[in-house]
């Protein structure tokens, strides 16, 4: 078995072993091979906040673009009554 398919194991058993949930055979390879592949946990757990916040900065951006373009159909729905009134 290559690293790489050592790593992707120990990625998807991961949140398993935290939890205790492993038999006893996964739970000796998972602690056999957790210094080695420790990094590559916290990485991804440091990455997908990135993406969280990302999205979050996203969301903000269009709820802000959003609220903007009302104010603009407000104010041109202001200007149009008013014109509209006097005539």
């Amino acid at each position: 078995m290559t690293d790489k398919e050592k790593q992707a194991i120990f990625q998807d058993l991961y949140e398993l072993y935290q939890e205790g949930e492993l038999g006893d055979e996964a739970y000796s390879w998972m602690k056999s091979h957790e210094q080695q592949f420790q990094h590559v946990v916290i990485g991804n757990e440091q990455g997908s906040a990135l993406i969280e916040d990302q999205n979050d900065y996203n969301e903000l951006k269009r709820m802000k673009g959003f609220i903007y373009s009302l104010y603009f159909f407000f104010i041109v729905l202001s200007i149009w009554m008013t014109v509209w009134f006097y005539f």
